[in-house]
């Protein structure tokens, strides 16, 4: 008998492996940080022992959803800017209170932010960190997070210029591109013997780097072997502003630094020509599509569909729940179906398989990590979790794929695996109480709005609690 340190059985296994196998009474044997055993019950269970055991019965097994764009400090913000338009509500919610937030407040709000994560089945985040104004090391707190919640986190080291935020005091600290790469260079240090933790460059959008700066970002990326992510072609802003300073538009420019590689991962891409698809296609780029926000801040309908038609790699993403108001991974999957749907009177678009592997292998392949997550695979890092029928929202089940994309709550992910170890079971989170994140969070960023006075009103009275 061989040992191991988790056995699951008696489970459907939606692999999401290059053949797409659903193996049904599944078997996998988890040891370590990885799977060393994946197959039928019937094949394996006599060949393996350990002392936790896993009784799936009735119940499937998904890998770990993936995350490829947040803004997690924004869950401080939740709510607030709401029914305005993308700069409107930038205006009236993140840039007001932008200066005033500290290490304390990011931490808490990153911490619940990986707790919904976690909840909904998202064991990966690539979180989007561009709030450096009000002191130095804000990172740090977001990579605390991470630790305390047992995620797998990318940290993506954001620059974002603060000079033009209107109705603004002068931010404490004023970010220069030199002091951004001088941190880069700290946290590669920092954060090169982490196991769950890595480090992406953020460039904010167009308008936050020099040419120069793109073309270091370039650099760092092919040096380090780095991810490069950035708003791009979210609005017509983009390429108005690209136009004007530099005489091409933003991939045309992008392209002439060097930046754009298969580890660029575009956000939004809202405003595609045909000749940005041209452009993503030479080079590669994956797309991190983010349906909920573009929705609430009414930005348009991302081709999304085209771009799989033409074979862009996309992926999911929340965005931050200053825009989106939520980190509800489960939101983003029937998102993705049914926007384009309803958007192309098309009800064969986005089936729900293809919504699970932009969820799954299309953002791991986005990282650069399909072949260390993405898919239940003997070898592959032990990030899953069981998906029970037995919710009001979903029961009767007859197709746990579709009822993951269409009729599926929290309480569906009734057990969470990252890097082996269960940080939800039975419904459970065991690496950090749920209670004290929410208390953390709700007293922390309720001084914020006292602080700054965001305020929000409803029929003319303020709404707030």
């Amino acid at each position: 008998m061989i040992k191991v340190d988790l056995i699951i059985k008696n489970i459907m296994v939606v692999t999401v492996n290059d053949k797409r196998e659903l193996i049904n009474n599944g078997f996998v044997a988890i040891k370590g940080q990885k799977f060393v055993a994946v197959g039928k019950t019937d094949d394996l269970e006599s060949k393996y022992q350990a002392e936790k055991v896993i009784d799936g019965e009735g119940k499937a097994l998904f890998p770990g959803f993936i995350s490829l764009h947040s803004h997690l400090f924004q869950n401080a913000l939740k709510g607030l800017g709401r029914d305005k338009s993308l700069f409107e509500w930038l205006d009236a919610s993140v840039r007001k209170a932008y200066g005033f937030i500290d290490y304390n407040l990011i931490l808490a709000a990153a911490t619940a932010g990986c707790l919904e994560n976690l909840n909904t089945g998202a064991t990966t985040v690539l979180d989007y960190q561009y709030c450096h104004a009000h002191e130095l090391g804000l990172d740090g707190s977001v990579i605390e997070a991470f630790k305390r919640t047992g995620i797998r986190g990318i940290l993506g080291r954001g620059h974002t210029k603060v000079v033009n935020y209107p109705g603004l005091p002068p931010c404490p600290i004023d970010e220069t591109e030199d002091m951004f790469f001088e941190d880069v260079d700290r946290l590669l240090v920092e954060l090169k013997d982490e196991e769950r933790i890595s480090l992406a460059l953020a460039p904010g959008i167009i308008w936050d780097l020099s040419e120069e700066g793109f073309k270091k970002c370039a650099e760092y990326s092919k040096k380090h072997n780095m991810n490069v992510t950035m708003h791009t072609l979210e609005s017509g802003d983009d390429n108005a502003f690209s136009l004007e300073k530099y005489g091409k538009t933003t991939m045309e420019f992008l392209e002439t630094t060097g930046v754009l590689t298969n580890r660029f991962i575009a956000v939004h891409c809202v405003q595609m020509s045909e000749s940005d698809f041209n452009i993503f296609k030479k080079h590669e780029l994956s797309v991190a599509h983010c349906p909920m926000s573009n929705m609430i801040l009414g930005s348009g309908f991302a081709p999304v569909p085209k771009m799989i038609n033409d074979g862009l790699n996309v992926g999911l993403g929340a965005d931050g729940s200053a825009s989106s108001d939520t980190q509800n991974y489960l939101e983003q999957l029937k998102a993705a179906s049914l926007v384009h749907k309803g958007n192309l009177k098309d009800p064969t678009v986005m089936p729900a398989e293809l919504v699970i592997e932009m969820a799954t292998i299309n953002g791991a392949k986005a990282l650069g990590m399909d072949d260390k997550i993405g898919s239940i695979e003997v070898g592959k890092l032990a990030d899953c979790f069981i998906f029970t029928p037995h919710t009001l929202s979903s029961c009767p089940v007859a197709d746990p794929i579709a009822a993951i994309v269409y009729s599926s709550e929290p309480d569906n992910i009734e057990t969470v695996i990252v890097g082996g170890e269960i940080v939800k079971e039975n419904n459970v989170l065991t690496k950090w109480s749920k209670d004290d994140a929410i208390n953390d969070l709700v007293e922390r960023a309720k001084d914020l709005r006292e602080t700054v006075s965001l305020e929000e009103t409803k029929w003319g009275q303020v709404s707030s609690l």
